[in-house]
């Protein structure tokens, strides 16, 4: 699925002029209604879908972005919608701040993966400051949608050559880098990974009586790390090393994250889930 397939002009909107959340989400519901990927004119079945999202918890999530989404089943295809307000909107968004980027996603009631990819893409692209920034300063409805492409490309690139694969080794300590890690992975429509749970040796030697009484510091955070799986094309190892390492930084100088690459013999099967 291209996301510049389902993001065409007509569901966008510079300068978005309104002045709450309710005005604002009829507003990104006629764009949905507008935008030629969508199949449905019912801009009246958007915007109650997007609010009962929102009576479930509010979409904003903070740094003046909102992404409202719905799924409903008249719909045979994803749509997106993107505006900029600069006078801001109040969103009860989880940092207080009113909202100036809103991306709103819509689609069909059984596209469950698909509208969780278009949502960990919409998610990273306006996380980053700079996308915020160059979305914000931009002057058309055009350089905003480019914008937003050219910030997400990166991450939903498609490698249509079919080579050998890697086994994709990850060692991570921290709870948010692995949400995030798996977020990428969605993104970038990996075939499938496997997480293992386990233990580090500092944790586990305090447990030994003859270490117990200086292995204290060492166990005293108790992480939890976990052990990543996945297969990769080979050529996708440098772009996947790097989208990793805008999450975590340099994994040279980051301690708590580790990435290892191995040779494949031969593989049979497949790591997609059941």
């Amino acid at each position: 699925m291209k996301i510049s397939s389902i993001l065409d002009m007509s569901g966008c909107k510079n300068k978005l002029s309104a002045s709450n959340k309710n005005d604002t989400l009829h507003i990104m519901a006629e764009l949905l209604s507008k935008n030629t990927a969508s199949g449905t004119e019912n801009t009246k079945s958007l915007f109650e879908g997007m609010l009962q999202r929102e009576e479930l918890g509010s979409t904003g999530m903070g740094n003046g972005i909102a992404i409202p989404h719905c799924r409903l089943p008249g719909m045979k295809r994803f749509a997106l919608a993107l505006s900029v307000c600069d006078k801001g909107i109040p969103w009860d968004s989880i940092d207080g701040r009113s909202v100036h980027i809103i991306c709103a996603i819509a689609g069909p009631e059984n596209g469950t993966e698909e509208h969780l990819r278009l949502l960990a893409g919409a998610a990273r692209v306006l996380s980053n400051s700079k996308a915020r920034y160059e979305l914000l300063n931009s002057q058309t409805d055009f350089a905003m949608r480019e914008t937003f492409l050219y910030h997400l490309s990166p991450v939903t690139s498609k490698h249509s050559k079919k080579g050998r694969k890697k086994l994709l080794l990850m060692v991570l300590q921290e709870e948010k880098v692995y949400n995030d890690v798996m977020e990428l992975f969605l993104e970038m429509g990996l075939e499938g990974a496997v997480t293992i749970n386990s233990d580090m040796m500092g944790p586990m030697l305090s447990n030994v009586p003859i270490f117990a009484g200086f292995m204290d510091v060492l166990g005293r955070s108790r992480p939890e790390p976990r052990i990543l799986l996945t297969l990769i094309p080979d050529e996708t190892i440098d772009n996947t090393v790097t989208a990793v390492e805008e999450i975590t930084g340099d994994l040279d100088n980051h301690r708590g994250a580790c990435i290892i690459i191995l040779d494949t013999v031969s593989i049979r099967g497949s790591l997609e889930t059941l």
